[in-house]
């Protein structure tokens, strides 16, 4: 990331969260633990011709419907845009414009002139927002396939062969097509010189996307999933997010290709680049997340985190009521309550603490350090058990499942410094565990046992001990 955007970034979040808070972020941002650079290359000549070849050849052709709401476009980055999807290396698509602005002529004029059949424009009467835009694009679209892309953004030249290929690819792996596909995404300078902060995506994980819509950008999804569920006008600004948290409860299978296929355009006018103006649309996703909860029954209060567009589910009473599916809920360790860092919580099967060395304070790479998300294995020493496993936990460590208050609660809501332990928010006392146990083969034997009955892990960093 650039000194001038990490500056303005950081401005904005003091002003929400305070100057501690401000300057903390400023010194994350330019620190090697949050590397937000984007090591994108455009493909070659050469490479875009064998790209060709291999679409001619694929064994599965949809027709894919790119769906474009536009609204008062700036008329150099909309051709840019139109010309990203017009040149894809995969050419079984088709473009469809619905055009809200106030003055249609220009982009109408962009649209003409490409000559290509391909292209549907749209002239729209009024601007009835965002979703009902979006919707009257998706009525035009005839494709297997629908793909969202924003009026200023832009597509790698290969962004719908991979999303093909992955498309067979998981296709022989499960036996049926995926309903939803996304892909890591990076931000080009409104220049279109540079392109920077690349977000590479985990593969699908329930948990996270309850924290923040960390699919965003590239999103396809079956179109007859999408006509069934369709955009919802009292979600705009987080109409994307309510549409995939609905795709979720429609029981949806999603996908996930690693590789950058879409360019977030920073502009004034872009969320990219300007959270605070768009505070609407943080709004929205906490109200998409509550009608989420409400489906469920899940029993939880949604809050917006300091970062904006990122979410705590904060469960009331015992979460075990709401979430039977978990084996089992576990925090962080940390060396020092506020100026130490993480030792323990969140590992992967081997053992390897994932956010381990990270200060207290910083939020890690796209903030995910601060999200709930599922986990391969849970530090015992702060962790909240199912009681169906406490007698394989006696069976694992030699002692008694016991709870006590979490000692070393933290907050991660705007503007509070911290908050005493809910009902429902005890861990095990590891006080009771012998001094020579071995923290590291009980956590990980008892996470494979939880694993293996098909309960899930859930990472909860606002639990907090220190070791």
């Amino acid at each position: 990331m650039d000194i001038i955007s990490a500056a303005k970034r950081s401005l904005g979040y003091m002003s929400r969260n305070g100057v501690r808070a401000g300057i903390l972020e400023i010194s994350e941002s330019m620190s090697k633990t949050n590397p937000r650079g984007s090591d994108y290359r455009p493909p070659s000549d050469y490479e875009l011709s064998v790209m060709r070849r291999l679409s001619e050849s694929l064994s599965l052709r949809p027709l894919i419907s790119v769906i474009v709401p536009a609204y008062n476009t700036d008329e150099k980055f909309f051709r840019e845009m139109a010309e990203s999807v017009l040149a894809q290396t995969y050419e079984k698509l088709e473009l469809i414009i619905a055009d809200a602005s106030e003055d249609k002529a220009p982009l109408k004029a962009v649209c003409d002139s490409f000559e290509d059949k391909r292209l549907k424009y749209i002239p729209l009467r009024e601007n009835n927002g965002i979703s009902e835009n979006t919707n009257a694009a998706l009525d035009e679209a005839t494709g297997d396939y629908i793909a969202l892309l924003d009026h200023d953004d832009l597509l790698t030249p290969d962004a719908l062969l991979r999303i093909v290929e992955n498309i067979i690819s998981y296709s022989k792996r499960t036996g049926k097509q995926p309903d939803v596909l996304y892909s890591d995404e990076d931000k080009i300078l409104a220049s279109g010189s540079q392109y920077t902060e690349r977000n590479s995506k985990p593969d699908f994980d329930p948990d996270l996307l309850l924290n923040n819509n960390y699919i965003c950008h590239l999103t396809v999804m079956k179109a007859s999933l999408m006509r069934k569920i369709r955009f919802r006008k009292e979600y705009d600004g987080a109409q994307d997010y309510d549409l995939l948290l609905r795709a979720l409860r429609e029981g949806a299978g999603f996908s996930h290709v690693p590789q950058i296929l879409y360019h977030w355009r920073i502009s004034p006018a872009s969320t990219s680049s300007n959270t605070a103006g768009k505070l609407y649309a943080y709004d929205a996703g906490v109200r998409a997340l509550e009608d989420h909860a409400n489906a469920f029954g899940i029993k939880a209060d949604v809050y917006n985190l300091r970062n904006v567009g990122y979410y705590e589910f904060r469960y009331k009473g015992d979460i075990f009521e709401s979430r039977p599916d978990l084996g089992a809920v576990g925090g962080r360790v940390v060396t020092n309550a506020h100026r130490g860092k993480i030792t323990g919580g969140i590992m992967d099967k081997e053992g390897n603490v994932l956010y381990e060395g990270l200060p207290i304070g910083y939020t890690g790479y796209f903030h995910r350090a601060m999200c709930q998300q599922s986990a391969s294995a849970l530090d015992i020493r702060c962790m909240r058990l199912n009681p169906e496993f406490w007698d394989d936990f006696y069976k694992i460590t030699g002692v008694k499942y016991s709870e006590h208050r979490t000692p070393g609660m933290i907050s991660l809501r705007p503007h509070e410094t911290g908050r005493p332990p809910q009902d429902g928010e005890k861990i095990f006392d590891a006080k009771t565990l012998p001094p020579e146990s071995d923290i590291l083969q009980m956590s990980l034997e008892l996470s494979q046992k939880i694993r293996s009955s098909g309960r899930g892990l859930l990472y909860y960093p606002c639990w907090q001990v220190t070791r």
